[in-house]
């Protein structure tokens, strides 16, 4: 419980952390790259994120095994798990090399349609150094997965915010000497090596991690795995795709901006995943302790309510002074990027109370049928998008993946978890429903703010200040029952 508790601190100040650096230095990059180059580092970002694929899910599965091995106190089982990552990840990163060194190679085949000679030639580039960091970035996960394990979420948690200060630190004063954008790209690539070492010693010295190797937990694992692997593909589409195609039909200028739009969908994921990874190894434990449906059902609500209060909270922050706040952020004077960001949060808002499930099937090893379905979405999403993206652009891009968000992820999954996982979703709903007094008062409060506000630094700080305290208020005297407030309490 200590772990816990002092992770999810720790986990918040991270995120503080980062979406300061990100939202102070995002726009100082924007103006110091240019919108073409900025749009070029984040194509470059986004093409080799969309390798992350080549895990093949096994860094998901993890999780699975450990509870099961540790529910049976076999230690060497243990090692032999962690042999077997160790092994696969290693291998993983060789042929990540491969891939992104064939993908810098024909660059100019893949985005030539758009973009001119020069332009070519540092995408070129940043696609080099981003392969070499995506290959530093898949041995991370060996040790990631056995720290979270573990449970030693305060040593991860302050990994993170160490990295996270170290990249303006390295990149502001190179970007001031007028170094560009290869600079950052190298210095995400130094910090990605810092993390695997220290991470990596962490666990050796300090947690004791030991390595055996056996081929039939590699059996048993690529079984498992290859399903997650189709849900890994599905995200990197759903993610990555609408960059990748802007970049390819559109032109570096139009995947800055909807970049900026998409990193505020970015910060969503990052305050979701917060608790959610938090709460995994509870999940994968509940399951392999045989906990019944109804208890399960049980948490699968008691998360959601918790994680509705901060994700509602952020969702109606955005609608209130989201569009003034990037204008004035950005400097992009478009209302594209605050749309974007609307279309990709919207979806988000209901995934993300929702998001321990995908851990509950996993461990019920009942994450097949949602593997295919998002990989069928996802295909989908592709064939929607590309018309939409040569037509409207930015925002036909978003719709696309909004409305693949929608139909796979919300609609058909919960007929799912219903149905099938066990989970009693008619009662998970009715107690997310029990917020709706409490989001009466802050709903009113948007309507008059966004009357006033306007785009300045004090109206925007002033207007959020009060839309956070009316949304407090009412949700603690109308929203929280009293197990949660003795819990935000702690």
């Amino acid at each position: 419980m200590r772990n816990l508790k002092s992770g999810f601190i720790l986990s918040y100040i991270s995120i503080f952390i980062q979406s300061i650096i990100s939202i102070l230095y995002t726009p100082v990059m924007l103006r110091l790259l240019g919108e073409s180059n900025y749009g070029l580092l984040q194509l470059a970002i986004s093409t080799m994120s969309s390798l992350s694929i080549l895990s093949f899910g096994f860094g998901s599965s993890y999780m699975r095994f450990y509870s099961q091995y540790k529910a049976d106190n076999d230690n060497n089982a243990i090692s032999v798990l962690n042999g077997m990552f160790t092994i696969i990840f290693i291998s993983v990163s060789i042929l990540s090399l491969i891939v992104g060194g064939f993908i810098t190679m024909n660059t100019s085949t893949l985005f030539g349609k758009s973009m001119t000679a020069s332009e070519i030639k540092l995408l070129k580039t940043l696609l080099g150094i981003m392969t070499v960091n995506l290959a530093f970035t898949f041995p991370c996960s060996i040790s990631d997965s056995y720290i979270i394990a573990q449970e030693r979420f305060s040593f991860q948690k302050i990994l993170i915010i160490i990295s996270s200060l170290l990249n303006p630190m390295l990149t502001f004063p190179l970007l001031i000497m007028g170094q560009g954008t290869v600079s950052v790209a190298v210095c995400m690539t130094a910090i990605t090596v810092i993390k695997l070492l220290c991470g990596t010693v962490y666990c050796i010295k300090k947690l004791n991690m030991r390595f055996c190797f056996d081929k039939y937990v590699f059996k048993q694992l690529s079984a498992f795995s290859f399903f997650v692997f189709l849900n890994i593909i599905s995200d990197q589409i759903n993610w990555n795709v609408d960059k990748i195609l802007l970049g390819r039909f559109s032109g570096a200028k139009n995947v800055a901006v909807y970049s900026v739009g998409s990193q505020f969908n970015g910060y969503f994921l990052t305050f979701s995943y917060a608790l959610s990874s938090l709460m995994t190894p509870k999940a994968h434990t509940l399951i392999a302790n045989h906990a019944d449906n109804r208890e399960t059902s049980k948490f699968f609500a008691s998360f959601g309510r918790v994680q509705f209060v901060v994700m509602a909270y952020i969702y109606l922050m955005i609608i209130a002074v989201g569009k003034p706040f990037i204008k004035l952020w950005s400097g992009i004077d478009s209302n594209i990027p605050y749309y974007t960001a609307l279309l990709l949060i919207s979806p988000l808002l209901v995934t993300s109370i929702q998001s321990i499930g995908i851990e509950i099937q996993r461990a019920k090893d009942m994450h097949k049928f949602r593997s295919v379905l998002y990989f069928a979405i996802a295909a989908i999403n592709i064939a929607v998008s590309i018309p939409l993206c040569i037509k409207f652009g930015e925002l036909g891009c978003a719709f696309g993946t909004a409305l693949s968000l929608v139909v796979g992820n919300i609609i058909i999954m919960n007929i799912y978890y219903h149905k099938r996982v066990g989970l009693d979703i008619k009662y998970f709903w009715k107690e997310i429903f029990k917020f709706i007094p409490s989001l009466i008062i802050p709903i009113l409060t948007i309507i008059v703010i966004r009357h006033f506000v306007s785009n300045n630094l004090f109206s925007i700080a002033l207007c959020s200040i009060i839309f956070t305290v009316f949304y407090a208020v009412s949700m603690w005297f109308l929203g929280l029952n009293q197990n949660e407030k003795k819990l935000y309490k702690k």
